[in-house]
């Protein structure tokens, strides 16, 4: 198939960019991929490139199959287009002209848009985050005489009351490593505490943690449990209140193989 991906940006390593590099180099493996986004000289770009998916700033040709989230580009003419939506916040609303059909990354987000946007049940298909089992799996951890919490994220208001969670308990027993970009969220100097900017080796600060945190259901818990890391999933107003991730393996593989997720996502065509 000739298929197009659309994202607002794949500038940095979180979230909607990960998910789109991760699934555009699962359908490059049998289809024509292209992806449309925002770009900086990164990973992400050179890793797709390298494997034949291309990376353009337009639009001009017709496709089987457009896979689209957020507003920032114009919907590509294509067969059928698929929109993708990764969160219940405002700068996910979802595309609701030239869209056949939507998928919400949780159930969560499917009765948002049932409740708040006036979509259709039969309209929309939970299809969960997909992880690449073969980058992401399990290591031999570092010798440490301390617990090592690993909070890969991007720096940024959003997750201020997590950080603040984590940042206030650090001690010689207890450090905690944030990494991601710097977006303007207050961390205190503690030497404790280790601020690192993205890494294009994610996977290994991830299967070296004994504990991996983030808000919501997102990635960084998927790819915690597929180096068989126990992560904490955080509510970003009141992050007392978490629970812990840690499905059983079969269930997680089901749901969350990346080669499992595209091959639904091609079955709602």
């Amino acid at each position: 198939m000739k298929i197009i991906i659309v994202c607002q940006t794949m500038t940095y390593l979180s979230g909607s960019p990960l998910y789109n590099y991760t699934l555009a180099k699962e359908l490059a493996k049998e289809n024509d991929v292209s992806l449309l986004s925002s770009w900086a000289n990164n990973k992400l770009k050179s890793d797709l490139e390298e494997i034949g998916v291309k990376c353009i700033t337009e639009a001009n040709e017709e496709y089987d199959l457009a896979i689209v989230s957020q507003r920032n580009f114009p919907v590509p003419k294509a067969k059928r287009v698929i929109n993708i939506v990764h969160s219940e916040y405002d700068c996910e609303t979802p595309i609701t002209e030239g869209i056949d059909h939507w998928v919400a990354i949780r159930p969560s987000i499917k009765e948002h848009l049932i409740k708040e946007h006036g979509l259709k049940d039969k309209d929309i298909t939970v299809i969960y985050n997909g992880v690449d089992l073969e980058r992401f799996k399990p290591i031999n951890k570092s010798k440490r005489n301390f617990i090592k919490v690993v909070i890969p994220a991007t720096i940024d208001p959003l997750r201020q009351r997590m950080f603040n969670y984590y940042t206030s308990r650090a001690s010689k027993d207890f450090r905690i490593f944030i990494i991601g970009k710097d977006f303007g969220a207050y961390i205190p100097n503690n030497e404790f505490i280790i601020i690192k900017g993205e890494t294009d080796e994610i996977e290994k600060e991830i299967a070296d943690a004994d504990i991996v945190a983030g808000i919501l259901l997102g990635r960084v818990n998927l790819e915690a449990r597929a180096c068989d890391v126990i992560s904490y999933i955080h509510n970003p107003e009141n992050p007392e209140e978490y629970e812990v991730f840690y499905p059983h393996r079969w269930d997680f593989e089901e749901r969350h193989d990346i080669k499992n997720v595209a091959n639904k996502i091609l079955s709602i065509c």
